[in-house]
C-alpha cells in the first residue's frame, strides 16, 4: 500500500508530497500525523534548507476526508482507545485535535526556513490552509482555490483565517469564505493569493530552478526575514525596528553576510554556506 505522505530530501530541498491522487490528496488523520512529524523534524534538521509541499496527480489538497478523515491514524494509541466513546468527540477534545492540526501550517509559516506551495488543481479547506501558510505560492494554471467550509456548515481550519487575511485583506477574506465561490489561478494572482502562475508543464521546472537557488542562498538571512515580517504582522513600528536592529545586526555577522561582502570587492559569486 502506497503511503499517504512521501518526503524526499535533495541538496537541502525537503519535498513533501501528499499522496492520495484517487482522493486529490484529501488530507486523513494519519496524513497529518505524518506530516506534523516530518515538518517538526524538518524545522531542526540544517540539512533541510527549503521545503516544498505538493500534492500527486492532478490535485494539490481538496481538505479534510469527511468520508475517511475520522479513522484513527495508525500508531495513535490513544484515538484507537477513545475511538467511538462519546468523550472523544466532545467539543474541547475536537477543538484540541484541530490545534493540534493548525501546528502544520504554523510550522510552515513561522519555521526559518523557507517554505513553497507548489500547487495544481484544486487547493480547498485545509489544502487552501495549508498553502495560504507558506512563503510563496507557485501555481499551475490549472489551480483552483476554495474555502469548503461554509458548504459544509463549517467556519474554517483554525489559522486560516488569519493567512488568508494577510494575503488578500480582511474584505476579500470575508467574501471569499462566506460566498465559497471558487476561484482560478489569474483571480488568485491578481488578489495577491499567490505569487506565480506558470503553464501546468512548467510548473515542475519552475519549482526545481527555484528551490535551487534559494537553497544555495543565505538561509540564515532568509530565517532572519521571516522572523522580521512575522513580527511586523501584529507588533508595533517601535518594536518592529528593535527587533530589526537586532535581528539584522546578528544576520551580519554570519559567514554568509562576510562572504558577500568579500565577494562584492572580489568581483565574484559569493558562496553561501546557510545555516
Amino acid at each position: 500500500m502506497d503511503l499517504p505522505l512521501l518526503t524526499t530530501l535533495d541538496d537541502g530541498v525537503l519535498t513533501i508530497t501528499l499522496n492520495r491522487p484517487h482522493r486529490l490528496n484529501a488530507f486523513t488523520s494519519q496524513m497529518h500525523r505524518l506530516m506534523l512529524n516530518a515538518l517538526r523534524d524538518a524545522a531542526r534538521d540544517p540539512a533541510v534548507r527549503v521545503i516544498v509541499v505538493t500534492g500527486a496527480g492532478r490535485g494539490f489538497c481538496a481538505g479534510y476526508d469527511v468520508a475517511e478523515g475520522g479513522k484513527p491514524a495508525e500508531g495513535d494509541a490513544i484515538a484507537a482507545k477513545w475511538d467511538g466513546d462519546p468523550k472523544w468527540v466532545s467539543v474541547e477534545n475536537i477543538a484540541a485535535r484541530l490545534r493540534e492540526d493548525a501546528e502544520i501550517p504554523y510550522l510552515l509559516h513561522t519555521m526559518p526556513k523557507v517554505t513553497i506551495a507548489a500547487v495544481r488543481g484544486p487547493a480547498a479547506g485545509s489544502g487552501l490552509c495549508l498553502a495560504a501558510a507558506c512563503d510563496l505560492r507557485i501555481v499551475s494554471d490549472t489551480a483552483i482555490f476554495k474555502t469548503a467550509f461554509s458548504s459544509l456548515g463549517r467556519c474554517g481550519d483554525p489559522g486560516g483565517s488569519y493567512y488568508m487575511s494577510k494575503l488578500i485583506g480582511a474584505s476579500k477574506t470575508r467574501e471569499f469564505y462566506l460566498l465559497d465561490e471558487k476561484m482560478d489561478a489569474a483571480t488568485a494572482r491578481d488578489t495577491g493569493l499567490v505569487n506565480k502562475v506558470v503553464a501546468d508543464a512548467e510548473l515542475d521546472t519552475t519549482i526545481a530552478a527555484l528551490t535551487i537557488k534559494l537553497a544555495h542562498g543565505p538561509t540564515a538571512a532568509y530565517g532572519y526575514i521571516k522572523q522580521n515580517i512575522n513580527f511586523a504582522e501584529t507588533a508595533t513600528l517601535s518594536e518592529v525596528l528593535a527587533s530589526e536592529a537586532l535581528a539584522n545586526a546578528s544576520a551580519s555577522q554570519t559567514h554568509d553576510a562576510k562572504e558577500a561582502v568579500q565577494a562584492f570587492l572580489e568581483k565574484r559569486p559569493p558562496k553561501f554556506q546557510g545555516f
